[in-house]
């Protein structure tokens, strides 16, 4: 069991405008709430909310955005984070303001951990992706900074339609140009926010299944640290040979990772679905499916169950034990509103996917009820 954890979403702007951005709730208010756009909450506020979580056993905080570091007391809170002792302090940033000197002030402050997104390593994909120009170097520099500090750096890579080709080249520049860092999180587009007005953006299941594997394979050839959990990765099916690699943690037990309030875990799962095809999948007691707006737009093909093997049986004996009656079977967390399937049907099945327009419009409609 990991360190219980929190986040400090400290403010909600960003000075780049990823068009998958699940945090942007704030894009269409004319007048952000408070702690919300440039209406940041007050230093206080937050120093407060520190102190609570810590009074209720969290021992690991990240702070988070929008873009955290563009508010202009994050070291003062950071500070305080570690007087408060919270064992793992992370930083969640886009790397654009991480100078030396910025690098050092964070690492001097107290963060032990950075998770830092960088959705391609071709630069004008980058600048496509985050709507930015003359930014790539100074995040690619800012990681080395903070690697070079003893930062515990991660890099968040969201596979979209433009970038899902690149995975295995990704992974190999990431060892080139950033050594001891600790590991890639593959990450899935969330339909939330500007993810869900940019829904083409998915990329296809199947250039998911033909690349996402592969660029594990080349990251345990290269021994680079990997990381993908169920609940806000891909489904099992699509890791081949690295089941036992990707944390089932976040959707079976969610309590140890969200703690008691699992608000944040059930607007991700209400979302998805399963297929009938799911029915025979190895790991079907332990999975709420896919996003079911991805099937209603590009339809089911790459949803393949996974068969029952000796190595998966050894990797995860509760499973195995419920397949052969020995368990009973596993109560997932209920997330979905009363009356929605959490699977599809035959009939809905092979309905999908909609034509575009009529897709968006059964979706927008679902989203009423």
């Amino acid at each position: 069991m990991g360190l219980r954890s929190n986040t400090a979403r400290i403010l909600l702007e960003c000075n780049f405008r990823c068009p998958f951005c699940f945090a942007a709730w704030h894009d269409d208010k004319e007048k952000p709430v408070l702690g919300e756009g440039r209406n940041l909450s007050p230093s206080k506020d937050w120093n407060r909310r520190l102190e609570k979580m810590r009074s209720q056993g969290y021992e690991r905080v990240a702070f988070s955005g929008g873009e955290p570091t563009m508010h202009p007391n994050f070291i003062p809170l950071v500070r305080r984070a570690k007087e408060l002792g919270f064992q793992s302090i992370e930083l969640q940033t886009n790397g654009s303001l991480l100078t030396r000197k910025n690098a050092e002030k964070i690492a001097q402050a107290g963060v032990t951990d950075a998770l830092v997104s960088l959705h391609s390593h071709r630069e004008r994909l980058f600048d496509k992706i985050t709507v930015t120009e003359g930014v790539f170097t100074t995040v690619v520099e800012g990681i080395r900074f903070l690697i070079a500090q003893g930062i515990n750096v991660m890099i968040s890579h969201v596979v979209i339609e433009t970038n899902v080709k690149d995975l295995v080249e990704f992974v190999r520049f990431c060892h080139r140009e950033f050594p001891g860092m600790r590991e890639i999180l593959f990450f899935s587009m969330q339909p939330e926010a500007r993810g869900e007005k940019n829904m083409h953006l998915w990329p296809r299941l199947p250039d998911v299944r033909q690349t996402l594997a592969p660029a594990m394979d080349e990251c345990i050839r290269l021994g680079v640290g990997f990381r993908m959990d169920s609940q806000v990765g891909f489904p099992m099916c699509f890791v081949g040979g690295h089941e036992h690699r990707v944390d089932l943690v976040d959707v079976t037990k969610p309590h140890e990772t969200f703690g008691e309030d699992l608000s944040s875990f059930r607007v991700i799962e209400r979302k998805k679905v399963k297929l009938p095809q799911c029915e025979s999948c190895f790991f079907e007691p332990s999975c709420y499916g896919f996003w079911e707006d991805y099937f209603t737009l590009f339809g089911l093909e790459g949803i393949e169950p996974v068969e029952r093997t000796e190595a998966l049986d050894q990797y995860f004996p509760g499973l195995a034990d419920v397949w052969d009656g020995r368990e009973a079977r596993p109560e997932l967390i209920s997330v979905r509103k009363r009356g929605q399937k959490t699977k599809l049907t035959p009939e809905v099945a092979t309905a999908l996917p909609l034509p575009w327009k009529e897709g968006r419009a059964s979706i927008k409609e679902r989203r009423k009820k």
